[in-house]
C-alpha cells in the first residue's frame, strides 16, 4: 500500500506564506492600477478638480501649489512604492539579479522615506484629517516607516542582511497601512453592514480598524519570523494555517474593495 505523503512543517510555513504574499500582491497591484488611473489620469488629463472626487482628504485647492503637488506626488509615490516593494520579496529576484534587487530596494526605501515625510506633511501642516482617533494613527504609522526604513537601509550598508531583511519587511508592511486600511473597511462593512452598522470615519470602527491595519501586520509577523526561528513543528504547522487564512481574507476584501470602492470612483460622475 503506497503510504500518504505528509506536509512537513517546513513546507506548511512555506506555502501558508507564499499563498498570503500571492493574494497581497493581487490586492496591492488592483490598489496600485487604482491609483495610476484615478490620480495619474485626473494630472496627466488637466483636471486638478477631479481628484475632489475622493471626498474624505483635503485634495485640490485652487492657488495652494505647494500643497497640490504634495498630495499628487504622495498618492504616486504610494502606488510606486507599493509596486517596487513586491518585488523585493521575491527570491528568485535576490538570488539571480542582485544588482536589480538592491536598486530596487534603494527606490523603495527612498520613497518610503519621503512619502512618511509628505503624509505626515499632509496631516498636520496642510490639514488633510479624517479624525483625531485617525490622525494618532497616521502619525505613528508614519513615524515608524520613518525609523524601520532608516534602519534597514543602515544594515544592508553594514552587510547584516539577517537584520536587513527583518527591518525591510516591517516597513513593507508599514507603507502598506494604507492598503490594509482599506482592506480592513470592506471586511468590516462586510460583516457590520448586514448588521445595520455604519461605519463612519470619527467613529471607534473605522479608528480600530485604521490601528489594525499597520498593528495587526507588524504582530503577525513578529510571530512569523519566531515561528520561522522555531525548530517545533507545531507552530509551524499553525502559523502556515493563519497565513492561509489571512491569504483568504486579503483576497475577500480586496474584490470588496476593487467592487465598492476602486472601480465605482473610476466612475464618471461617481465618488468612491
Amino acid at each position: 500500500m503506497t503510504p500518504i505523503p505528509t506536509l512537513s512543517p517546513t513546507r506548511a510555513l512555506q506555502l501558508g506564506a507564499s499563498a498570503w504574499f500571492v493574494a497581497a500582491t493581487l490586492g496591492q497591484w488592483a490598489f496600485v492600477l487604482f491609483i495610476l488611473a484615478f490620480f495619474g489620469g485626473h494630472t496627466l488629463g488637466g483636471d486638478l478638480a477631479g481628484l475632489n472626487d475622493k471626498p474624505h482628504v483635503t485634495g485640490y485647492v485652487p492657488g495652494d501649489t505647494f500643497g497640490n503637488l504634495q498630495f499628487i506626488a504622495h498618492a504616486l509615490m504610494g502606488g510606486i512604492v507599493t509596486f517596487s516593494g513586491t518585488w523585493q520579496l521575491i527570491p528568485a529576484l535576490r538570488r539571480r539579479w542582485p544588482h536589480i534587487h538592491r536598486w530596487n530596494g534603494r527606490l523603495f526605501l527612498g520613497i518610503s522615506l519621503l512619502g512618511a515625510l509628505s503624509g505626515l506633511y499632509l496631516t498636520w501642516i496642510r490639514g488633510s484629517r479624517l479624525g483625531t482617533g485617525s490622525n494618532v494613527s497616521i502619525t505613528l504609522n508614519g513615524l515608524l516607516i520613518l525609523v524601520f526604513a532608516t534602519m534597514a537601509w543602515r544594515s544592508a550598508l553594514k552587510r547584516d542582511f539577517v537584520r536587513h531583511r527583518r527591518h525591510a519587511l516591517r516597513a513593507f508592511l508599514l507603507v502598506n497601512g494604507v492598503w490594509f486600511l482599506r482592506i480592513g473597511i470592506m471586511l468590516a462593512g462586510l460583516v457590520l453592514a448586514p448588521l445595520g452598522v455604519e461605519i463612519n470615519y470619527q467613529g471607534v470602527v473605522f479608528v480600530g480598524v485604521s490601528f489594525a491595519s499597520w498593528v495587526l501586520p507588524l504582530a503577525v509577523l513578529e510571530l512569523y519570523l519566531r515561528v520561522e526561528r522555531s525548530q517545533r513543528a507545531a507552530p509551524r504547522y499553525a502559523m502556515g494555517g493563519t497565513l492561509g487564512v489571512l491569504a483568504l481574507l486579503i483576497l475577500t476584501g480586496s474584490a470588496a474593495a476593487v467592487a465598492f470602492m476602486w472601480l465605482p470612483a473610476l466612475s464618471p460622475g461617481s465618488a468612491p
